[in-house]
């Protein structure tokens, strides 16, 4: 992969000459892919980059700042001691606009191996590492070490120690790596799982405690999370979408198994899981609501109606096409025939829904181009929603007949001045 497939950086900001760490670094050094925020380290206080870049808060990773689709990390010390302070090796990498690679730790020679090394030293003095290491081994399809992992057992308690939102960040770099089922069974054998995400944790081996056969749970989450986009949201809702089995399984005669309303129990129960990991609040709601709509677009079948597909598709309004990914993630069946059926049956949904948009924006009556400026000249109405609604009541009357086909503006205003005069009377 290219460096041209990281953001650009602005003359404000390369003035400041900043280090790019992180993934950034390793996918200019060994072509990893990238699926969160680059990162920056900025040899500067944070006010200075605010003051140079116009940079903001960033609510996702506490301590940092966003400017330009970059990430930057205050580094007032020297962008060395916070490349150190990184502890493990390969993530302890920098490259400089002049692609000079700073690598105080000898983490270069570690790149394209098949292992994960990590200083004994560092899981006792950073309690992030427990996380850090399997999120660093899911990015680059490495497996950590044996002792690494025996160390990571011993220290999972640590975990606790650690800032929730940097708990929460880590994860998340854990589950748009390439290997994040095998990441996620990492945490699960060393019990690092069950400290973080005790709700998932609770999937291992749930099936067998069943009376009667059902998949399991657990490959179930991981083999979503793994099929995934690999976007954020989306990975997060795959691995909290059945969530709520644990705690909804019921049994009908002749041994069928039952999850009723897993999908509403799982929204709640990441209702708790957000605010315990501190989500920003706009990207905790989109999980939730992804977990509790998984199972709509898998309920689609070709006789509905028009109108039901339209009032599905108005229910989910900007989640449909993130839905409609972690549906097709939710398909897991080992029956490459019913894997056809299921994808084709989703494909056929998202078709339809689409041709009837097309058939709704060729049929919505129009108003002339321009209608907006003309309100706010002509009519003295304040730009802001009131413009949209009026161009919307023209559209209305079109449709019931009080205008023309196809009004031109001077219709159009001569019919709103006769509204809003009857509103004002």
């Amino acid at each position: 992969m290219s460096p041209a497939k990281l953001p650009p950086i602005s003359d404000a900001l390369a003035a400041l000459h900043p280090v790019r760490i992180g993934q950034a670094a390793r996918l200019l050094l060994a072509g990893s892919r990238v699926h969160v925020r680059p990162e920056l380290a900025v040899p500067a206080d944070p006010q200075t980059i605010v003051d140079a870049t116009g940079a903001a808060p960033d609510p996702w990773r506490p301590g940092s700042l966003v400017v330009d689709r970059w990430r930057l990390w205050p580094a007032p010390d020297g962008v060395d001691r916070l490349l150190v302070d990184r502890r493990i090796p390969l993530d302890g990498l920098g490259v400089a606009l002049d692609g000079e690679v700073l690598d105080p730790l000898g983490g270069r020679q570690a790149l394209g191996g098949q292992e994960l090394a990590v200083p004994d030293g560092a899981w006792s003095a950073d309690p992030t590492i427990v996380l850090r290491a399997p999120a660093l081994a899911s990015e680059l399809a490495l497996r950590l070490a044996p002792e690494a992992l025996e160390a990571m057992a011993e220290h999972a308690g640590q975990v606790f120690k650690a800032p929730r939102e940097e708990t929460r960040a880590t994860l998340t770099h854990l589950l748009v790596g390439q290997r994040p089922a095998g990441a996620l069974q990492v945490l699960a054998r060393t019990g690092v799982l069950a400290l973080v995400l005790p709700e998932a944790a609770a999937l291992i081996g749930f099936h067998k405690s069943s009376r009667h056969h059902h998949k399991d749970v657990w490959n179930h989450t991981r083999q979503v999370v793994r099929q995934a986009v690999p976007q954020p949201l989306i990975r997060w809702a795959a691995l909290m979408h059945d969530i709520g089995k644990t705690h909804t399984r019921s049994y009908a005669p002749r041994g069928k198994v039952h999850f009723f309303r897993h999908d509403e129990l799982g929204a709640l129960m990441f209702e708790g899981i957000a605010h315990r990991l501190r989500f920003p609040p706009a990207e905790g709601e989109r999980i939730r609501l992804l977990v509790l709509h998984h199972l709509r677009a898998g309920l689609y079948t070709p006789s509905w109606s028009d109108a039901a597909v339209r009032r599905f598709t108005a229910e989910m309004g900007d989640l449909l096409d993130d839905l409609f990914k972690l549906s097709r993630a939710d398909v897991t069946s080992k029956r490459p025939g019913r894997r056809r059926q299921v994808m084709r049956a989703l494909h056929g949904f998202k078709t339809r829904i689409e041709a009837l948009r097309i058939a709704d924006e060729a049929a919505r009556p129009r108003v002339p181009k321009g209608l907006g400026h003309r309100i706010i000249r002509d009519l003295g109405i304040t730009p802001g929603p009131r413009i949209g609604d009026l161009r919307r009541l023209c559209e209305a009357a079109v449709r019931d007949g009080r205008l023309p086909a196809t009004p031109d503006i001077d219709d159009c205003l001569r019919f709103l001045r006769a509204e809003v005069a009857r509103d004002a009377a």
